[in-house]
């Protein structure tokens, strides 16, 4: 019986030290990306970028599209030639953390004689799986498997309303001169022609006017390389047919509607719909058009 007595007093004093003794083991925590981008997620077909990356933590990283196992920080030169997601995987026994940056690419245009190449509006669905996916009633808008972006790099989306119809030419003016797209400032990399033509789209369809977006390709006199790229909106008249509108302002300001004759070969010159005292009727001409790079509804 002592003895029984001095095995349970030892067993209370030895349980509570065994319970506590073993340290707990902490799980390990997973990679943690730091850097992962580009230096340009736009780019012109032909050119390139530099992806960077800076990974803590990890025990294997590897960027796909080609790149393969790297270390834990660097940067490396890419020319994709198409829409292209870069993924960066870094792993540890904590776990596995995926980054990834989208890259765009315009391709060049090819003028064919009227209209070019990419005049047939596409919408591939290799192109589709990288992008935020849309509402029904909206869409990008396509060249090739490249997306059009605005100023802001954003991508430009038109909203369709599926009533929308064709309005009238008067019908177009008034909404036109209600519509206050042209009261918002041009501001380079922030707001330019792509953007003003998307508010005015989608202002329009909003209110049932089917509306549709062009960009164009211009030559002007000055430039000896190179082009310059050019949005605007295209309205089918029910009275006066096809019309292009241009809406893009300046330091004019307001009152910047204009009226455009589009056509491969000529004079990109805009008339003011609404001309205003000092405020010019016919603007300069912006350069020869070469081609019709995107006309999509």
């Amino acid at each position: 019986m002592q003895k029984q007595i001095i095995f349970l007093m030892l067993l209370s004093i030895l349980l509570p030290a065994a319970c506590s003794s073993p340290a707990s083991s902490v799980a390990q925590q997973r990679p943690e990306v730091v850097l992962f981008r580009a230096d340009n997620t736009n780019l012109e077909m032909g050119t390139s970028t530099m992806l960077r990356w800076q990974v803590t933590g990890a025990d294997s990283i590897e960027i796909d599209g080609g790149i393969g196992k790297v270390g834990a920080s660097g940067n490396m030169q890419i020319r994709p030639t198409s829409l292209s997601a870069y993924n960066l995987t870094a792993s540890n026994p904590g776990g596995t953390v995926v980054c990834s940056v989208i890259i765009n690419v315009k391709p060049f245009v090819k003028v064919t004689g009227t209209t070019t190449a990419a005049s047939q509006p596409s919408s591939p669905q290799d192109a589709l799986k990288y992008l935020p996916r849309l509402q029904a009633n909206e869409s990008y808008v396509f060249y090739g498997d490249a997306v059009m972006v605005g100023a802001d790099e954003h991508y430009i989306v038109m909203r369709n309303n599926p009533s929308a119809r064709n309005p009238s030419w008067a019908e177009l003016v008034a909404f036109l001169q209600s519509d206050t797209t042209d009261k918002w400032t041009y501001v380079p990399g922030k707001f330019t022609c792509g953007d003003f033509a998307e508010k005015l789209h989608n202002n329009a369809e909003a209110i049932g006017i089917r509306a549709g977006l062009v960009a164009v390709q211009l030559k002007s006199s000055d430039m000896t390389e190179g082009v310059v790229n050019h949005s605007l909106n295209m309205f089918e008249t029910t009275d006066r047919g096809l019309v292009y509108i241009d809406t893009t302002s300046s330091s004019q300001g307001f009152y910047a509607d204009k009226m455009v004759d589009v056509v491969v070969g000529e004079d990109y010159i805009p008339v003011a719909l609404f001309p205003q005292p000092g405020q010019m009727q016919k603007w300069p001409s912006m350069g020869v058009v070469l081609a019709f790079d995107i006309k999509q509804w």
